[in-house]
């Protein structure tokens, strides 16, 4: 029975010795082994896109005419070989630089914001004067030079000739027209072209 016990008590030291020593294994394993490493994606943010802003500028230098500040008067007629010109005078009647480019539209009517009577006057570049711009101070004076055919008028337009006391002239770009007294003949067909007007070009 001694024998027994001894033998019982012997195993179970060497059960409490095994679990011990595997306790103290289990304890070093876990102190000595590395904690996981977290990973971290950084995503690097893009720089700020600079973007340059230019203010707008307004355009140097006298600005187009406009009719308002336009006076229209017809000057002195003269004529060659059945051809009539007259000068259609422009004066800057404001206080500032203007400019004027190109052709006016040209036409007689029966009054000042009449009837227009026949047709209105073609373009044409009279002399070899091609358009340019012309910078009117305040108080000068432009022209276009106006062409009536007297021999279409006293010909071709004999039973359509009807007397002419006012001119219309619209300046270039602009859409209400300037009117003269004007002293002539004219022509009521609107099939027949009978005068062209030039550029407007600088002086009197």
């Amino acid at each position: 029975m001694r024998a027994f016990h001894r033998r019982l008590t012997a195993v179970s030291f060497a059960v409490i010795g095994f679990a011990s020593f595997g306790m103290l294994a289990t304890a070093c394993t876990s102190a000595s082994a590395p904690a996981a490493t977290k990973t971290i994606t950084v995503t690097p943010t893009p720089a700020a896109k600079t973007v340059t802003v230019t203010p707008a500028t307004t355009p140097s230098g006298p600005r187009p005419c406009r009719t308002n500040e336009l006076r229209l008067a017809v000057g002195r007629e003269n004529g060659a070989a059945g051809t009539i010109y007259h000068p259609l005078l422009l004066t800057n009647v404001s206080s500032a630089a203007c400019t004027t480019y190109g052709y006016p539209g040209v036409a007689f009517v029966t009054s000042q914001g009449g009837h227009v009577i026949g047709a209105p006057a073609g373009r044409r570049t009279i002399s070899g004067l091609a358009p340019r711009l012309i910078t009117l101070q305040p108080g000068a004076t432009a022209h276009a030079t106006l062409a009536m055919s007297e021999v279409l008028v006293s010909n071709q337009c004999y039973n359509h000739q009807l007397p002419v006391s006012t001119i219309q002239l619209y300046p270039p770009d602009q859409y209400t027209a300037l009117f003269a007294p004007f002293s002539g003949t004219g022509c009521a067909d609107k099939s027949l072209v009978v005068m062209w007007v030039s550029p407007v070009r600088s002086g009197s």
